[in-house]
């Protein structure tokens, strides 16, 4: 048996209407949620490669002079 198909079953077991309701709104925030982070997901790909391997260089080397460094004592 599968978890959609236990779901199903303890779905079919719940008589109270408002409770369903409850769950229909949680289920569709889900796949809201799930529907945005996989569309973002598109979003952020569209930007691979447009950026120079001698670009990242540059902007790893910022990063790195600027915050791999220890101020004050330890």
């Amino acid at each position: 048996m599968t978890i959609k198909d236990k779901i199903l079953l303890d779905l079919g077991e719940i008589g109270n209407p408002k409770l369903l309701y409850q769950i229909l709104d949680f289920v569709r925030l889900l796949r809201r949620n799930s529907e945005q982070s996989q569309s973002n997901v598109q979003q952020v790909l569209a930007f691979a490669g447009t950026l120079s391997s001698e670009d990242a260089n540059e902007i790893k080397t910022s990063i790195d002079e600027a915050f791999n460094h220890i101020e004050g004592e330890w």
